[in-house]
């Protein structure tokens, strides 16, 4: 079963998830957490924390808030993905193994893992951007 979940003034969480994970909010932060697929979650003012198990299609991913950090954390594998990760005031961090080509900017990193494939984005603009793989 699929799962979507909003709210405009609140904060918004979803806990023990098999499947698809859609969230969002306006005010407040978003947490979700899904063990058998893709969560995806947005908000404008917060922070936003999903993680996920298995990943199943292959759709684009997208993680993203204004005034907020972000952090996506994956217990399965990623071997095959494009990354984008970008913020205005905060820093990056992961613990996959990427490699940068070309010049390296401060506010926006984009990168390929293995040999890409479904785009996973993680936008602020004040907060950290973080992507962490579990395990």
């Amino acid at each position: 079963v699929k799962i979507g979940a909003g709210s405009v003034n609140g904060s918004v969480t979803v806990e023990g998830a098999t499947s698809e994970v859609k969230v969002g909010t306006v005010n407040g932060s978003v947490e979700a957490t899904s063990s058998g697929g893709p969560v995806e979650a947005s908000t404008v003012n917060g922070s936003v924390f999903a993680r996920m198990g298995r990943l199943t299609g292959a759709e684009d991913l997208n993680y993203s808030t204004v005034n907020g950090s972000i952090q996506v954390e994956f217990d399965g594998e990623l071997t095959d993905a494009d990354l984008e990760m970008s913020t205005v005031n905060g820093r990056f961090e992961t613990n996959f193994p990427i490699t940068i080509q070309g010049r390296l900017n401060p506010r926006h990193l984009r990168t390929r893992l293995g040999n890409g494939g479904r785009r996973i984005r993680l936008t602020t603009v004040n907060g950290n951007v973080e992507l962490r793989k579990r395990g």
